[in-house]
């Protein structure tokens, strides 16, 4: 557990730290996340989920999480003197509100990995200077939300309950339920996390075209790390209302089908697995593509 971090105030391991590439301020994230897991299992003494942000914001030293009317906002993380507090949307969902809560505690850890100079270093080649400060907000919040999955559903804890239910759309529900977490993130961290390589992607319906359509909005795995932004994509990236995709967002049960991916510069059907979630404006579908099936 012992993790050697960079004193900032050396100005050699300043100019390292800024030069860290985004797969290695993600290592960076998540071993320390780990450590917390770690920390907290033998605090309590078993690894059973759900694994709570109440928990870990105790051993980070957060004073308290407070629930409050915050409007659009999810949560706010506030540092004072004697330490920090969370104050989270009670309006939202509990699976809603356990990822604010460990998403602020990632921006404590960020804090004290010193990633705000990665994130600093990063350089947006574009005219535009202003594009500068989105994607090193981009890239600050992307590493909170790594923190948060990896606290909520500790890879070596799920790869277990995920192996238990088994490999389907189905289990989803299952998992978010054990580790009360939301469907999508349930559903992404399979695909980060699973053995068998899968593909998770989320399609919402696209509005203002006749027939109706879904469009890619997400696409997860196989595995964390990424395989390039037009590798292990579907090779169309809308569906059209006669497809057997479509059905999933007609139906509430689980449909099967085969979809043309990219894969290592090759067209490959997949099989798929999709389940429609949410309802009216909120309807969304969820697809597993397997790799080696």
């Amino acid at each position: 557990m012992g993790m050697n971090y960079l004193n900032s105030d050396d100005p050699a391991n300043q100019l390292a730290l800024v030069s860290l590439n985004s797969e290695q301020a993600t290592s960076l994230i998540v071993e320390r996340a780990k450590q917390l897991v770690n920390r907290l299992v033998e605090d309590r003494g078993h690894d059973k989920p759900p694994f709570l942000p109440e928990e870990f914001a105790r051993l980070q030293g957060i004073k308290k999480i407070v629930k409050e009317n915050l409007g659009e906002t999810s949560a706010v993380l506030l540092r004072f003197h004697d330490g920090y507090v969370i104050k989270v949307n009670q309006n939202h969902s509990l699976a809603r509100q356990n990822f604010s809560c460990a998403h602020e505690i990632g921006h404590v850890l960020v804090s004290e990995l010193k990633l705000e100079h990665y994130i600093h270093g990063i350089e947006y080649r574009v005219f535009n200077p202003s594009k500068t400060v989105e994607v090193r907000a981009r890239a600050r919040e992307r590493l909170c939300d790594v923190a948060a999955a990896d606290l909520l559903m500790p890879d070596f804890v799920f790869r277990k309950y995920l192996s238990s239910f088994g490999l389907s759309i189905s289990s989803i529900e299952h998992l978010a339920n054990v580790f009360k977490v939301s469907v999508e993130a349930a559903a992404m961290r399979i695909a980060e996390v699973s053995v068998e390589p899968c593909i998770t992607l989320k399609w919402l319906l696209r509005r203002g075209i006749k027939p109706e359509a879904l469009s890619l909005k997400s696409r997860v795995g196989p595995g964390r790390k990424s395989r390039g932004k037009n590798n292990y994509m579907p090779v169309h990236k809308l569906v059209r209302h006669d497809s057997t995709l479509y059905k999933a967002y007609q139906h509430d049960s689980p449909i099967k089908s085969w979809k043309k991916f990219k894969v290592d510069n090759a067209d490959k059907r997949l099989p798929m697995e999709s389940k429609g979630f949410g309802h009216g404006e909120t309807r969304y579908v969820l697809s597993l593509a397997f790799l080696d099936r």
